[in-house]
């Protein structure tokens, strides 16, 4: 690589702690963990924890009140574990854990905003809204964080109600409100039945479940070979989902879907390296390190579909999911993937905005000022972390569903 990452991840850090430049982008002020400043936070405690000298903790402390005032002066509470409470409690419990702050003087406003996650989780399982960056598995995901398992429970077993079953697979399918018009199978992890399997498998490492857990997971693993692509004219195991109607009726196509974090075969197959480790299960972890050598092998941007430097469906996502697989299998072939999808990540540097720098996407748009965790600045700054840190990046992983 012809960069130092130390110094890339230094530059990105002094930026996320200039305030006059930061809070250029109006969406830093939003008490949402993946596009607002928590996401932010998190990342600078996560670059804190492995080098203190690039962190300011009097800034540090300084973003976690103006956190605080933000959610006080809020008028709207968006429930999310992505984008609002469940997010920020989430943030509350590792900047505890991390000793930044004492849970004890957040008591008051915990309780509140427990109340009214608790009240839309209930109205989302009701709506079957379950999605783990918008719906009732990520706010599950927050309260197992605070050692609460009621929530979580209540969400195994919605689902367990609600999987579509054949012979010995099972699915979930989702209401697609915005493309189709119709009910989708998402294989993605950011929407999908990957996120699903995540989060059964958060339960079992929390021991909830277990039992009910495991056979879904199962099953849905035996609906994930079912539907495995040939390799051929199309470059990926998974599409990126099926309309229900033609799944059902044998008319869906194979369809070559990205290599990302969000959809696609990468993050789909390192939550299946997740599951392999909770289920115990040799066989899939050999199963799913043979495909992820092949998706390793994908260089070429029609096999990618990348066209940025982000975490979401960027190059940092690619860095940092093989730097993980790598931790996870000691396989060379990922760390040596890692350090060219880094390269690229590097590449992305525009000069155009030299506070800035890497060229970044929101929904498909160029977005200069983007300092986030998933689509901006802070998911870059993750990807040089990992590839600097012999032990991962815990606290990153976990906001993003890469550890249990």
């Amino acid at each position: 690589m012809n960069f130092d990452s130390y110094k890339e991840l230094n530059t990105i850090a002094a930026y996320l702690q200039n305030e006059t430049l930061l809070f250029r982008d109006n969406k830093v002020a939003q008490v949402a963990l993946h596009t607002g400043l928590p996401g932010i936070i998190l990342t600078l405690t996560a670059i804190r924890r492995q080098f203190p000298e690039l962190v300011d903790t009097v800034i540090l402390r300084k973003y976690i009140d103006k956190v605080y005032t933000l959610l006080s002066e809020s008028e709207a509470f968006y429930p999310s574990f992505s984008g609002g409470l469940a997010g920020y409690g989430f943030l509350l419990c590792q900047l505890a854990a991390e000793q930044h702050i004492d849970l004890a003087d957040y008591k008051e406003v915990l309780e509140e905003i427990d109340e009214i996650i608790a009240d839309h989780l209930n109205d989302n399982l009701k709506a079957n809204h379950v999605d783990i960056l918008h719906g009732a598995m990520g706010m599950a995901l927050y309260f197992i964080e605070k050692g609460e398992s009621e929530y979580a429970e209540n969400v195994i077993d919605h689902l367990n109600k609600t999987a579509k079953r054949e012979e010995n697979r099972c699915y979930w399918s989702s209401f697609d409100h915005f493309k189709t018009k119709t009910y989708k199978i998402d294989f993605g992890l950011a929407h999908g039945n990957a996120g699903i399997q995540y989060f059964l498998a958060k339960c079992i490492r929390y021991n909830i479940q277990t039992d009910t857990c495991r056979k879904l997971l199962e099953e849905s693993l035996n609906f994930y070979r079912y539907n495995s692509q040939d390799l051929g004219e199309i470059k990926s195991y998974y599409p990126t989902m099926l309309l229900e109607e033609h799944y059902l009726n044998g008319t869906a196509k194979p369809e070559t879907s990205r290599v990302a974090w969000c959809y696609g075969d990468l993050g789909i197959l390192y939550t299946h390296l997740l599951l392999a480790d909770v289920l115990e299960d040799a066989a899939l972890q050999v199963e799913t390190i043979t495909k992820l050598k092949q998706v390793a092998g994908r260089r070429l941007i029609a096999e990618t579909m990348h066209h940025d430097a982000g975490l979401c469906h960027g190059t940092a996502g690619l860095a940092l999911l093989f730097k993980n697989s790598y931790d996870r299998t000691g396989e060379i072939m990922f760390r040596e993937t890692a350090d060219y999808w880094l390269q690229k990540t590097y590449e992305y540097k525009t000069g155009a905005d030299p506070e800035m720098g890497y060229c970044l996407y929101d929904g498909g748009k160029r977005k200069d000022t983007d300092s986030s965790l998933l689509e901006g600045l802070s998911g870059v700054a993750a990807a040089y972390l990992a590839t600097l840190s012999p032990a991962g990046n815990p606290l990153i992983d976990k906001a993003v569903f890469l550890s249990l």
